[in-house]
């Protein structure tokens, strides 16, 4: 029997999502043919009674969490549980009365789960990791079936975040695309910032005195943090202007810089990018969307990730930039057929 690629907590939360937006309910049908995770399977008749038994498992998890699921008998035939209609009142999901995060707070329940999610999740740890997420802890709800939160791991963010909170200088070195090798920074790291699903840093460069932004990603080796020297430039005295600035700039760059990608429709691809843009043509198996992009490079190996599911359009060198993604892929899998064969 086939099974589900969509991972159980990115089911459950669409499940959430899907519950919560509907004021008046919706039925098992209804819910099994459109949600994220079961819809992929719902077509096949010989699934559905293993769905079913899904679906109340997952209702069961619900619970667990302390998110009651409603249930709402039809009028017309009261007793019937194909009739019977679910829902999720938002008053569940809210925070309590008087309980807040501060920023730093948010940041560290972030953190977290970044950690639980990179190691072995136990039951307690999954059920927690949904739990602030529901409760709007770092989840995006239009970027369910691709990587939430950190996404993946992000072994520099505990030294940075050190960093930010202790007002120190950080070293590291920087994989700057198209250098075949990385360059030392020295910088006062300002903020950690999510923008376009991915984790950056906004931080003041020593050395080049100006504000710069680094993907996390690109970071590689250890960040090391201390206090500044003597001889060396102190800290920003206005960093949250500095930290204006650069988001500004960031949004700037995204608006200038429009690119456009073909996905298919309910894919992860398309949940992933769908999310502020622009469609531009629909069909039952296709749709083009037109969307900004702050870093191409690193949005095309977003792209060639998603297989079929995602074909770049334009402009012309984000495409090829892609293609030869994926030509590279292909050049590497033959050559280890190539060799296994050999053997």
């Amino acid at each position: 029997m086939a099974r589900s690629k969509v991972p159980s907590e990115e089911r459950v939360f669409s499940l959430v999502l899907a519950l919560v937006a509907s004021a008046g309910g919706l039925t098992k049908h209804e819910l099994l043919s459109s949600v994220y995770g079961y819809s992929d399977r719902y077509r096949d008749d010989s699934q559905r009674a293993s769905l079913e038994r899904q679906f109340e498992r997952d209702k069961e998890q619900l619970r667990l969490l302390g998110i009651p699921v409603e249930t709402i008998d039809s009028p017309g035939e009261p007793g019937n549980n194909q009739l019977t209609r679910y829902r999720i009142s938002k008053a569940e999901l809210e925070v309590p009365e008087g309980l807040s995060f501060s920023d730093r707070e948010l940041m560290m329940l972030r953190m977290a789960v970044l950690a639980w999610r990179e190691g072995s999740l136990t039951d307690e740890a999954r059920r927690a990791a949904m739990k602030l997420e529901s409760l709007g802890g770092g989840r995006d709800p239009l970027s369910l079936g691709v990587n939430a939160g950190f996404g993946t791991s992000e072994p520099s963010a505990p030294a940075l975040l050190t960093a930010i909170e202790a007002e120190q200088l950080a070293e590291f070195d920087y994989q700057m695309p198209g250098r075949d090798a990385p360059l030392a920074r020295r910088v006062y790291p300002l903020q950690l910032r999510r923008f376009e699903g991915r984790w950056h840093l906004i931080a003041f460069d020593v050395d080049r005195d100006a504000t710069r932004v680094f993907l996390l990603a690109r970071i590689s080796g250890p960040v090391r943090c201390r206090a500044a020297l003597a001889n060396e430039p102190g800290r920003p005295a206005e960093p949250a202007i500095l930290i204006e600035r650069a988001v500004t700039e960031m949004r700037e760059i995204q608006e200038r810089t429009r690119v456009r990608v073909r996905v298919r429709p309910r894919s992860r691809a398309d949940a992933r990018f769908s999310r502020g843009a622009r469609v531009l043509e629909e069909s039952a198996g296709a749709r083009v969307l037109e969307f900004g992009s702050v870093d191409t490079v690193e949005l095309a190996a977003i792209v060639a990730s998603y297989g079929a599911d995602a074909v770049a359009l334009e402009p012309k060198d984000f495409r090829a930039r892609v293609v030869e993604l994926l030509r590279s892929v292909d050049r590497a899998h033959a050559g280890a057929a190539l060799g296994e064969g050999q053997l």
